[in-house]
C-alpha cells in the first residue's frame, strides 16, 4: 500500500490550478472550505488536550471585550 504524501500550496497556485481546470469561479469557496478545515483540525486537537473552556467562560470573556472595546474585537 503507497503511503500519503501531504501536498502544500498557497492561495495562489490554487487559484491558478482551478483557473487551468475551469474552474476559477469555484477557487475562493474552496479556499475557504480548506481554512475551515483546518480550524477545525485545530480546534479539535485543542479539545483533545484538554484546551478549552465553558460556554459560560467564553460568554463573559465575549461581555467583557464589548464592554471594554465597544466590539467584539478579538485583539486585546
Amino acid at each position: 500500500m503507497a503511503t500519503a504524501t501531504e501536498v502544500i500550496a498557497n492561495e495562489t497556485e490554487i487559484k491558478q490550478a482551478m483557473g487551468v481546470l475551469g474552474l476559477d469561479r469555484f477557487a475562493n469557496a474552496l479556499l475557504d472550505e480548506i481554512e475551515l478545515d483546518r480550524r477545525l483540525e485545530i480546534s479539535l486537537e485543542q479539545a483533545d488536550k484538554g484546551l478549552k473552556i465553558s460556554l459560560e467562560e467564553m460568554k463573559k470573556e465575549l461581555l467583557e471585550r464589548k464592554a471594554k472595546n465597544g466590539c467584539y474585537s478579538s485583539r486585546r
